[in-house]
């Protein structure tokens, strides 16, 4: 089974598995459209860095959307 690429809603770049995860964490689980961390981070009115420190998070809590 191929995996299917996801666009980032508002500027259409390839999202990573960490973006994806941090959407699905942050907004819903079944969120249907995703931001990248730069369009996230204006969205959210914070710093990108804030939400690396985020995704860094939640691995070390064991998230599973993170695996």
């Amino acid at each position: 089974m191929k995996s299917q690429t996801k666009k980032c809603r508002d500027c259409d770049r390839v999202l990573t598995k960490d973006e994806v995860a941090l959407n699905k964490k942050l907004i819903s689980p079944d969120v249907q459209e995703s931001q990248c961390l730069d369009c996230m981070s204006e969205s959210f009115g914070c710093d990108v860095a804030d939400l690396k420190i985020k995704i860094d998070e939640f691995k070390e809590q064991g998230c599973t959307l993170f695996i």
